[in-house]
C-alpha cells in the first residue's frame, strides 16, 4: 500500500518560483472548507528568480496548479480538496490566474516506529522526516476514495497523491513538478535534485 502514494513536490529549477500570500490566510490553515468570493491574491516568493519561468505547479507550500490541471482534478471530486481560483502577481502589469488545492483532507498516519524521525522532546511533535513510512492499518481502515490526496496531520507541508492521481497528472506532462514515491521522500527532497 505505501508502493502506491507519492509525495508532491516542486521540480528543482531555480528558475520557478515559489509563491508567498499576498493576503490574509488564516481561513485556510482552520482544516476546514472555505469560502472566498474572489480569487485569493498571490505573489512571487523571495527570493524572486531574475527570469521566473510560471509553469503548472507551484507551491506556497500548498499546491498551486495551472487551469488546465485543475480541470483534470475537478471532475475526481477528491474528498476534501477545494480547486481555488488564485491570482498570481507575476509583474505588477502580469497577473496570472492559478488554482490553490486547499487540502483539509488531514490522515495521521505516520508510522512512528518504522520511521526515521526527528522528534521534539516537549511536545512529541514531529520536527523532521528522515525516512517516511505510512501506517498501512489506518489507510486501510479509510475507504480509498477518501485517501487519493491527503495532508501529513504530523507534516502538515506534506501533500500525499494516490498513484492513481499521480498518473492521471503526469499524464497531461506538466511542469514544475514531481511526484517522489513516499519510500524515497524525506523533508529535504524539495531541495534534491
Amino acid at each position: 500500500m505505501q508502493k502506491d502514494y507519492f509525495v508532491i513536490e516542486s521540480e528543482a529549477s531555480n528558475n520557478h518560483p515559489m509563491l508567498q500570500w499576498d493576503q490574509l490566510a488564516g481561513h485556510f490553515r482552520k482544516g476546514v472548507a472555505v469560502k472566498v468570493d474572489e480569487p485569493v491574491r498571490l505573489r512571487l516568493g523571495k527570493p524572486v528568480p531574475r527570469n521566473p519561468v510560471m509553469v503548472d505547479h507551484h507551491e506556497l507550500p500548498e499546491p498551486v496548479v495551472s487551469t488546465r490541471l485543475k480541470d483534470l482534478l475537478e471532475p475526481m471530486n477528491l474528498f476534501r480538496v477545494q480547486l481555488v481560483p488564485t491570482d498570481v502577481t507575476v509583474k505588477p502589469d502580469d497577473v496570472r490566474r492559478y488554482w490553490l488545492m486547499h487540502i483539509y483532507n488531514t490522515i495521521t498516519c505516520v508510522d512512528r516506529q518504522r520511521s526515521s524521525l526527528s522528534i521534539d522532546e516537549d511536545d512529541g511533535g514531529i520536527l523532521g522526516i528522515r525516512k517516511l513510512v505510512l501506517d498501512e492499518e489506518v489507510l486501510r481502515a479509510i475507504p480509498l476514495e477518501q485517501r487519493l490526496v491527503f495532508r501529513l496531520a504530523e507534516s502538515t507541508s506534506t501533500n500525499v497523491f494516490h498513484q492513481s492521481v499521480a498518473d492521471k497528472v503526469l499524464s497531461l506532462k506538466p511542469e514544475g513538478l514531481r511526484f517522489i514515491p513516499v519510500e524515497r521522500w524525506n523533508d529535504g527532497a524539495a531541495f534534491q535534485a
